[in-house]
């Protein structure tokens, strides 16, 4: 991995390029999202990848990002980015966060993300209306 990976990484999830995120992920890679209410730790390339989905489909066209920076020391990875986009019920977002990785073979094998959670909060669904959403799909 090098930083224009980790740049590709962001542009592909923007771009709901799941498929490729996928490629870039270990098949036992760790995800540590924070939050009571939307976080937790998620395993595994297919739990992960779902959740990233879940995630844009929150967003009208899904969030957009724009990395900072980026930078590589051994076999750990940190972006600085922000996001944008905006809600299914017409709400602009924006947030801004860094994203920690750890690299084992050449893919990702562990993220975890630290970002303002209040802000992401503010348009989170309720796990009702998060519950029914995933039925519908």
């Amino acid at each position: 991995m090098n930083t224009a990976d980790l740049h590709d990484f962001f542009l592909a999830l923007g771009a709901g390029d799941f498929e490729r995120v996928a490629s870039w992920l270990c098949e036992d890679v760790v995800l540590e999202f924070p939050g009571r209410r939307f976080g937790g730790t998620f395993s595994g390339r297919r739990a992960v990848t779902v959740f990233m989905r879940q995630n844009q489909r929150l967003f009208r066209g899904g969030l957009k990002f724009q990395v900072h920076w980026a930078g590589i020391v051994d076999d750990r990875g940190v972006v600085q980015w922000t996001n944008t986009g905006v809600t299914r019920a017409g709400g602009e977002y924006g947030n801004r966060g860094v994203t920690v990785f750890r690299f084992a073979e050449g893919k990702i094998a562990l993220i975890q993300d630290y970002l303002d959670t209040e802000t992401l909060s503010l348009t989170w669904p309720a796990a009702g209306e998060r519950a029914a959403e995933q039925n519908e799909k």
